[in-house]
């Protein structure tokens, strides 16, 4: 392993140990992962965008697959996303145990696990043939799972049915004080 020091202005350097804190690791680690998946992405970001025509489901209004459409297929989208989330909670038992039961009260949270399961599943069907794609995939997996320990969670993930409340849009059916605040 080789040592470098590079210089960072004072905002990058706030943001790079505001990440380091948020991900429970000492600043030159969130550092070095950082420019370690600039430099080993790129060829599997390569080949993914290659592959993307073949896993990438068809959007009408453009949007990647992981975030959620507008109100037409808003319900279709949470089913789904839901079945992916409880698939990928039912895999990485480890990693997820301490994920929410209300993970999808919290817009970042659903965006993050949906974002994971759409490459879990791209994955899966063999959009890239670098090993390093499966690394990186466990790498954000760590970080999620140190990042579900640090906010922690009087209540965790249980596989069931799709909540009622999601399914009739959610956050906006509620009242504003009953939104759940976090620090995701």
């Amino acid at each position: 392993m080789k040592r470098i020091a590079i210089s960072l202005d004072e905002h990058a350097h706030a943001e790079l140990a505001k990440r380091a804190q948020a991900n429970a690791e000492p600043v030159a680690r969130t550092a070095a992962r950082f420019v370690r998946d600039a430099l080993l992405s790129t060829d599997a970001r390569e080949q993914a965008v290659a592959s993307a025509a073949l896993v990438k489901p068809e959007r009408p209004e453009g949007r990647p697959a992981w975030l959620e459409p507008g109100p037409d297929a808003r319900e279709r989208w949470r089913r789904d996303t839901w079945a992916a989330v409880s698939a990928l909670h039912r895999r990485y038992q480890a990693q997820l145990k301490r994920l929410p039961a209300d993970w999808f009260t919290n817009r970042s949270l659903v965006e993050h696990l949906a974002a994971l399961c759409a490459w879990r599943s791209a994955l899966d069907a063999g959009s890239s043939d670098d090993p390093r794609a499966e690394l990186l995939f466990h790498d954000r997996l760590e970080i999620l799972r140190r990042q579900l320990e640090a906010v922690g969670s009087y209540r965790t993930f249980e596989h069931g049915p799709l909540p009622e409340e999601w399914l009739n849009d959610w956050p906006r059916s509620r009242p504003p004080e009953q939104v759940r605040s976090s620090s995701w």
